[in-house]
Formats: structure tokens, C-alpha cells, sequence
């Protein structure tokens, strides 16, 4: 999906039944199962059949529920009266999450989870802060979908590691300043009173 899709938190419908966006305020509730989905997909290239529906029903119906905000009784229902619709769901739930099912592991990751030191380890509220940080406000964040946090939170880093990059070019450039050319270059960074 695209960065719009992602943005404005949109979906799909497929017939009367909407499928969204899995979203932070609830990401305890869905993160293992759509994990478990994950490590099947991975190894099927996208096999969404009978086969995947017996192997992970109970993940399945999880992710549904959470995705088209159903009961799981009703989802039930559908699966036992139309499984093509229930593969069309399916389908449908991974495709508009896609941020969350084609994600790759990074390196950062990996080597986090070598570590035994807890002090280096990253919590969810120092990610939070890190977006707080940015601008945004802890409602929100919650209220954002998986795939919008992480764009958002890459932005975040993006735009931290330019301002790293803008402050030690700045340094230099003082350092090796005379007097005038220091000036000049500290008033060139004033704001302008246009």
C-alpha cells in the first residue's frame, strides 16, 4: 500500500464487511498472531488456502476480528458457511497490512536480541518518546496504524540522523571559523524577520 493508504488510515471492503488497518492501541492483542501468519507466509510465498486456514484458524480468526473490529463468534459463522469469503478476507487483512507482513527483520534488530545487557534494550515507551520527541502526542501515536507508526518512526530517525549530520558540519565550520567568518556564519543562521 501506499504512503496515503498508510496516512489516512484507509481500508478495504470486501462486500459488506470492511478490513483495517491493525492499529498500536491494540498491537499486544494482534502481534503474536500476526507473527505466527508472518513465519508461514514467509516460507509459502502468500499460500492463503485451506491448507493455511487449518494450520492457523485460531491466528486467523484473531487477526480478523481485530482487523474487520468483528466478534470472532461471527467470523466463525462466515468461515463455516463460505471459506472462499474467509480467503478473501484473509487475502484482504494481509494486503491492507501489508506494512506489518512484508516488513523485513533489520540487522538492529537481530543484534538486539544477541545482547544480554538490559540497559541497551529499547522499550516501547522509548520508542514513543523518541515520535513524542518529533511532535507527536501519545494519543495519537496509539490511534495510528502499524504501517503509519513505522513510516513515521523511520521519518523520525531519518530526520535525527540529517540534524546530527547539519550540527557537527556546523561545529566544524565554527571551529575552524575566524572571527568575521564566524560571525557571519552565526547571523546567516539567525531566522530571517520577513
Amino acid at each position: 500500500m501506499n504512503e496515503f493508504f498508510l496516512a489516512n488510515n484507509r481500508s478495504i471492503t470486501i462486500g459488506d464487511i470492511t478490513i483495517h488497518q491493525l492499529c498500536m492501541h491494540n498491537f499486544d492483542e494482534w502481534f503474536t498472531a500476526a507473527s505466527e501468519v508472518k513465519k508461514y507466509l514467509k516460507t509459502h510465498s502468500d499460500e492463503i488456502d485451506t491448507r493455511f486456514l487449518k494450520a492457523h484458524i485460531s491466528h486467523v480468526l484473531t487477526l480478523l476480528s481485530k482487523s474487520a473490529h468483528l466478534e470472532e463468534s461471527a467470523l466463525i459463522s462466515m468461515a463455516e458457511a463460505s471459506e472462499s469469503l474467509l480467503i478473501q478476507l484473509v487475502g484482504a487483512m494481509i494486503k491492507v497490512n501489508d506494512a506489518f507482513f512484508s516488513e523485513k527483520e533489520s540487522k538492529r534488530k537481530r543484534r538486539r536480541k544477541t545482547q544480554s545487557s538490559e540497559v541497551d534494550q529499547i522499550s516501547w515507551f522509548d520508542t514513543f518518546q523518541f515520535l513524542i520527541e518529533s511532535g507527536h502526542r501519545h494519543g495519537d501515536i496509539m490511534q495510528m496504524s502499524y504501517g503509519a507508526f513505522t513510516s513515521y518512526l523511520k521519518a523520525a530517525q531519518k530526520q535525527r540522523s540529517q540534524n546530527l549530520l547539519t550540527n557537527t558540519h556546523l561545529m566544524r565550520a565554527a571551529q575552524h571559523a575566524k572571527d568575521k567568518a564566524y560571525t557571519k556564519l552565526t547571523d546567516e543562521l539567525k531566522p530571517s524577520e520577513d
